[in-house]
């Protein structure tokens, strides 16, 4: 299993958290398109529910950087920010511990 992650944060305004959830969800046929991300979540806070994660897993660190420039992080770029409170950060991550 590969190491490479990475971990997105986005903060909706208040009340748009669903909104913010399905606008990212309709990139997943992009997603689906792309060998080397071997798992892509979007999850909402149940305790916060205007805090949309996405949480990719990828196969080296050339595919997590051709996500972040692909047809997904376009899509996600383009129609999202308009819902959010501030500005989301990309997380690039190293797993150090995983059950699968």
């Amino acid at each position: 299993m590969s190491n490479v992650a990475g971990v997105i944060p986005f903060k909706a305004k208040p009340g748009r958290g669903e909104d913010v959830a399905r606008l990212i969800a309709n990139a997943l046929p992009h997603v689906e398109q792309e060998p080397g991300t071997l798992t892509w979540l979007v999850l909402r806070s149940e305790a916060d529910p205007d805090l949309v994660f996405v949480v990719d897993l990828f196969a080296n660190t050339a595919s997590r950087t051709a996500h972040l420039s692909g047809e997904a992080a376009k899509q996600i770029f383009a129609t999202v920010p308009p819902h959010l409170a501030e500005p989301p950060v990309v997380h690039a991550a190293t797993i150090t511990a995983s059950k699968t």
